[in-house]
């Protein structure tokens, strides 16, 4: 079962400034000096750049991993001006150059969604992500969720194709998120493939048809420095 809870971002860069923002925001998460006192400091799940083959670009997307406690403390440093963290302030402002905006979800975990450390000890590295935002009626999260994994995580691993991350998006109740990675092109190309041969993921596409009301995918690369990028 996965404790955790996640902050998900989708940052609209400056075209070719990908990477020396996805280092900025690094190096501030990882400043000993802003969580000093018992502040938690978030681990870092994954750092992504968009394709431009698959939407809109460029941008970056950071999945940060922490806990309930852990996210109200930054919170209130981050929109309470009398614990506000100076340090990031300094680094919002420094760092206007490279980013154009972009939005945050909060993201709850199924339970059989890897935490950080679980993919670091299993060794998962992929070339190559995809990464999708799903709109569902109301209820239907969850299901959502559970059929995934029933369904698509075998055919997704018989491709080489690994979980990264399934999640509800608070606040959002019709939104789940879901990230898998591919250790190869060719894994992605055969999952693709597979789509009408291989008989849980004519089930899985059966069920998304008659459920799904949007979904917005993009395929995303890692950036040259994260744990998850295969070498």
């Amino acid at each position: 079962m996965n404790p955790k809870i996640y902050l998900h971002e989708i940052i609209r860069t400056v075209p070719g400034r990908e990477e020396p923002y996805a280092a900025s925001v690094l190096s501030l998460h990882h400043d000993p000096g802003r969580h000093e006192g018992g502040r938690d400091a978030p681990g870092t799940l994954g750092q992504f750049r968009t394709a431009q083959t698959s939407g809109a670009w460029p941008s970056v997307i950071n999945i940060w991993e922490n806990t309930w406690a852990g996210q109200v403390g930054n919170f209130s440093r981050q929109f309470q001006d009398s614990r506000r963290d100076t340090n990031m302030e300094d680094w919002w402002n420094r760092n206007l150059h490279l980013r154009r905006g972009g939005y945050d979800r909060l993201l709850i975990p199924a339970g059989y969604s890897p935490t950080r450390a679980e993919l670091r000890e299993r060794d998962v590295r992929a070339e190559v992500f995809v990464h999708e935002i799903a709109w569902l009626p109301f209820g239907e999260p969850e299901t959502y969720l559970r059929e995934l994994e029933r369904l698509l995580l075998p055919a997704a691993r018989r491709c080489g194709v690994e979980l990264i991350g399934a999640f509800r998006v608070a606040l959002r109740p019709r939104q789940v998120l879901t990230l898998l990675g591919a250790r190869e092109w060719a894994g992605l190309a055969a999952l693709l493939d597979a789509a009408e041969s291989d008989a849980d993921l004519r089930a899985w596409h059966a069920y998304r048809s008659a459920k799904l009301e949007r979904a917005d995918e993009l395929v995303l690369l890692p950036v040259r420095h994260d744990p998850l990028r295969a070498v």
